[in-house]
C-alpha cells in the first residue's frame, strides 16, 4: 500500500509594505489536535473570523483548510463562506482537495475568491455528507484549549467560545449546506480560513 500524501502548510512571513500587511493568513499550525469523531450524521461545520482593519489594506478567502483525522474515510464535498451578520451565504462550492482522507491538513482552493469587508465577521465552513462520518473534533478548544483565549495570526483571528458574534457557534446538523448556529462542548472543528491580505 502506497504512502498517504501529507499536504504541509509553509506559512507565508507577513511582509511590511507602504498602507499594509501584505501575506497569507490561516488561524491555526500544522500541528493540528484533530481526534477522529465517528459519527453518521451529516454536518455544516466552520468556524469564525475575522480580518483587522488596522494595517491592512484589503483582504480576500483563497482557500478553505480541513484537518482529517488517521482513519478518515473521506473528505467533506463542500466549502463555503457566510458572513454571520444577517447569516449571509457568500460563496459555496464543491470542494476540490489537494490531499486524501486521514492525512492531516488539506486544502480547498477558492475558485472566484471574495473580497472579504474589514472587520466583519465571517464562518469559514466544510460540509460532511451522510456516510462520510469521519471529522477531526477536539472538544473544550474554544474554552479551557488552546483557543480559550482566541487565536490570531497576523491580522486574521478567531474569538473564543464567548467572544465575537456569538462566540464559536460552529456546526449544524443537515444533509445540506447550512449556517452553523451550534456548538458542542466548545469543540473546534479544525476548518481554517486562508485569506490573502
Amino acid at each position: 500500500m502506497g504512502k498517504l500524501l501529507r499536504l504541509e502548510r509553509a506559512a507565508a512571513p507577513a511582509v511590511q509594505v507602504p498602507g499594509g500587511t501584505h501575506g497569507t493568513f490561516t488561524l491555526f499550525s500544522q500541528a493540528g489536535g484533530a481526534t477522529l469523531a465517528a459519527d453518521p450524521t451529516a454536518y455544516t461545520m466552520g468556524v469564525q473570523f475575522k480580518v483587522s482593519t488596522v494595517g491592512v489594506n484589503s483582504a480576500t478567502l483563497t482557500a478553505v483548510w480541513f484537518n482529517s483525522p488517521a482513519g478518515a474515510a473521506s473528505l467533506p464535498g463542500m466549502i463555503a463562506l457566510y458572513l454571520v451578520a444577517g447569516t449571509v451565504l457568500i460563496m459555496s462550492q464543491a470542494a476540490a482537495w489537494s490531499g486524501v482522507a486521514g492525512a492531516g491538513w488539506v486544502r480547498a482552493p477558492v475558485t472566484s475568491p471574495p473580497a472579504l469587508t474589514l472587520g466583519a465577521s465571517y464562518k469559514a465552513c466544510i460540509l460532511m455528507a451522510v456516510g462520510a462520518n469521519f471529522y477531526g473534533s477536539t472538544a473544550n478548544y474554544w474554552t479551557s484549549g488552546a483557543g480559550g483565549a482566541g487565536i490570531t495570526n497576523g491580522p486574521l483571528s478567531a474569538p473564543n467560545n464567548a467572544g465575537g458574534d456569538g462566540g464559536q457557534d460552529t456546526f449544524n446538523q443537515s444533509a445540506v449546506l447550512t449556517y452553523p448556529l451550534t456548538s458542542f462542548n466548545a469543540t473546534n472543528y479544525w476548518v481554517d480560513p486562508e485569506v490573502a491580505t
